[in-house]
């Protein structure tokens, strides 16, 4: 892969996402530290390609969050390595800036440690749901691999929403618009596919 080779694209769900953000940020800096966050976590899976000799051709930047088009199809070692190294690289980063002083390092650790967990949820297209899909692949036949992948999905969609939907009872909705934001991006996959 050529940097020149490698268009880097953005969906309208994207800017709209980047905006909202951009409206609820107070001033702090969170969404360009949660954007260095992200950056890096693409990098992880970016890197991981390289190293398996893969030709990354684009990558798209949308509401749901970032995505890789690799020219071919790596074993499921290979895809597994690909889909750990980005949360390895936020996990990896939340240790490191937890052992230096000074609230920004602290700040930037938590931001890195939850994008981590955040995407190792079993949900597709997140990177821990296509883990999961990959193990039921592997294990499973295909129609059978399809409906666990796609019913443990909607169930933990769910469960957040619902915890969510108790964080804002108790005055934070972040998490309810996250659950939201999630079973949206579930109902699209739907529809679209």
């Amino acid at each position: 892969m050529r940097p020149d080779t490698c268009p880097i694209r953005a969906t309208p769900g994207f800017c709209v996402l980047m905006a909202a953000l951009l409206l609820a940020d107070d001033g702090n800096g969170l969404l360009l530290w949660f954007l260095l966050a992200a950056a890096c976590h693409e990098l992880g899976h970016l890197a991981a390609a390289l190293a398996q000799g893969l030709e990354v051709r684009s990558l798209t930047l949308s509401a749901m969050g970032a995505e890789l088009d690799i020219s071919r199809r790596c074993s499921y070692p290979g895809e597994l390595l690909l889909l750990l190294c980005g949360p390895l690289v936020n996990l990896l980063l939340a240790a490191l800036c937890c052992r230096l002083p000074g609230g920004a390092a602290h700040l930037f650790a938590g931001i890195n440690l939850l994008l981590a967990l955040f995407n190792l949820l079993p949900i597709p297209p997140l990177d821990g749901g296509e883990m999961v899909r990959l193990g039921a692949e592997w294990l499973l036949p295909g129609r059978t691999a399809f409906f666990v992948v796609e019913l443990l999905a909607d169930f933990t969609c769910i469960l957040f929403t619902a915890f969510g939907l108790w964080f804002a009872l108790q005055g934070n909705p972040m998490l309810l618009m996250l659950g939201i934001w999630l079973l949206l991006g579930r109902l699209g996959r739907g529809i679209s596919s």
